[in-house]
């Protein structure tokens, strides 16, 4: 399996040396943990991430007087989404502290998402090749899963159903992920974030 490189971090692991962080600045001289510093130096973590199946198949059946048989295979792989947040897009200006009040207002960059790898081999999930056919070889399976995984490309783009519950499964965990960690160094959180197209 083509799993994902290690890039980015996984929001599970980094939580506890987040919170630590931020615990330890609150309980030193200066009254405010740097919330902007501790959140920022994560870079990247992935929030969410699903693995869809796609299905390709091989079906050369064709009448030609000369192909004696049947010749059709069915195979399937996965290919893994995610969604993540570059938190080294964050700005001094995302992240106000009310010192007063106890709050912290952070505006984290947007949630994107891309295709993170895939299976390396194919799943057979069903054949008929007759015994006057050639078999199907690692060549013809190459090149079916590359066809596959354009056509894979072209549906994400053409409905993004898939992405859309990715990200906002990762916007809920994100905005409960980081309120957690406020609200354990004291402070009451208040999280939005930034949309995707942005200028800034």
């Amino acid at each position: 399996m083509n799993t994902p490189s290690g890039k980015r971090k996984n929001a599970f692991a980094i939580v506890s040396a987040l919170l630590l962080a931020l615990l330890t600045a609150s309980c030193g001289k200066d009254p405010a943990p740097n919330f902007y510093e501790e959140i920022r130096s994560v870079d990247n973590m992935v929030f969410a991430s699903m693995a869809i199946t796609k299905t390709a198949r091989i079906d050369d059946s064709s009448g030609e007087w000369y192909k004696i048989g049947k010749r059709i295979a069915v195979y399937s792989y996965d290919t893994y989404l995610e969604a993540y947040i570059d938190l080294s897009q964050l700005k001094p200006e995302d992240v106000v502290v009310d010192e007063k009040n106890r709050t912290v207002s952070i505006t984290l960059p947007p949630v994107q998402t891309e295709l993170a790898g895939r299976d390396m081999t194919l799943r057979r999930e069903y054949d008929n090749v007759g015994k006057f056919r050639s078999p199907i070889d690692a060549r013809e399976r190459a090149l079916l899963k590359e066809k596959a995984n354009e056509s894979l490309k072209a549906e994400l783009a053409e409905n993004p159903r898939f992405r859309n519950q990715l990200v906002e499964q990762a916007r809920r965990r994100a905005e409960a992920y980081f309120s957690a960690l406020c609200e354990a160094a004291g402070y009451k959180a208040h999280i939005s974030f930034r949309p995707l197209y942005n200028d800034r």
